[in-house]
């Protein structure tokens, strides 16, 4: 795509107008009636955040307006999913099916080097923490907050057996920039966005917590740090609970089950836990 065809993208969003509190409220119980005219509304008020979105994953083998596009096509799965009970606002909600869809392409494309994107934040810190401990690998596995992991990580890591960060890896594209890595693709931190994530998992929460007892949320809010500085391990909430780690896991996964039974919370929850519960 030509800087002609970006400027041209970029002049035609700026003609839609941001939206008030109020008419969003109003578009999005239209598009609940799947009026067509709400949906268009709602998409194309917020194509100028998908560009923002869209930005900061610029020169990992995607074109620009590729990325864009794919961000669009998050930003469409959002507004059909949405619903006003959620208590949060629409962008809120849209960003993180706008970071999924980039984030797949981006791995369609990279070749043979293949990792979920729900897999990148967990790779991406066993990795720091296997050259702290001089690539042992059997030593890192077992550390509390990879061990429960293991199954995943040694997958991945299979697939990566012998592929360093900086390994070139290609998407099959004549014109593609070459020398891209898998650093590259990866990105230098892709849980730079955790303290936001954590903040609007905590009001997604929030808004559906009913369901479980006190002590589950309170392990839900110590392992995913919310209304904490931190986020714990299993071995911590144990202590602090007095349970062993393998029932704090167990109680863990059952709170998210229960949650997940209810088709409005997860709704809610779907994106920040990609529906695996």
């Amino acid at each position: 795509m030509s800087y002609r065809t970006e400027a041209l993208y970029f002049r035609d969003i700026t003609r839609f107008q941001m939206l008030t509190d109020e008419q969003e409220r109003e578009l999005v119980i239209s598009v609940q009636k799947n009026e067509t005219e709400a949906v268009n509304k709602l998409i194309t008020a917020n194509l100028r955040f998908v560009v923002s979105v869209a930005k900061r994953y610029r020169g990992r083998g995607l074109t620009y307006l590729e990325l864009i596009n794919e961000g669009n096509l998050g930003l469409l799965k959002a507004a059909s999913r949405f619903d006003l009970n959620m208590n949060v606002k629409f962008i809120s909600y849209a960003v993180w099916w706008i970071r999924q869809s980039i984030q797949k392409a981006l791995f369609e494309q990279a070749g043979t080097v293949r990792i979920p994107p729900n897999k990148i934040a967990l790779i991406h810190k066993f990795k720091q923490a296997l050259d702290r401990n001089c690539g042992d690998f059997g030593k890192t596995i077992s550390m509390d907050e990879f061990r429960e992991h293991e199954a995943e990580i040694v997958d991945v890591m299979e697939k990566l057996r012998g592929i360093s960060l900086d390994a070139p890896v290609s998407s099959g594209k004549q014109d593609e920039e070459p020398g891209k890595t898998l650093r590259d693709v990866l990105g230098e931190d892709p849980d730079q966005d955790g303290e936001s994530a954590r903040k609007e998992l905590g009001l997604v929460l929030d808004s559906v917590l009913g369901n479980i007892t006190s002590r589950e949320e309170r392990i839900l809010r110590m392992y995913y740090g919310l209304n904490f500085s931190r986020q714990f391990t299993l071995e911590e909430i144990g202590k602090e609970l007095s349970l062993t780690r393998e029932r704090v896991r167990l109680i863990r996964d059952r709170s998210l089950r229960k949650l997940f039974q209810n088709p409005l919370s997860r709704a809610k929850l779907t994106p920040f836990f990609n529906d695996s519960f």
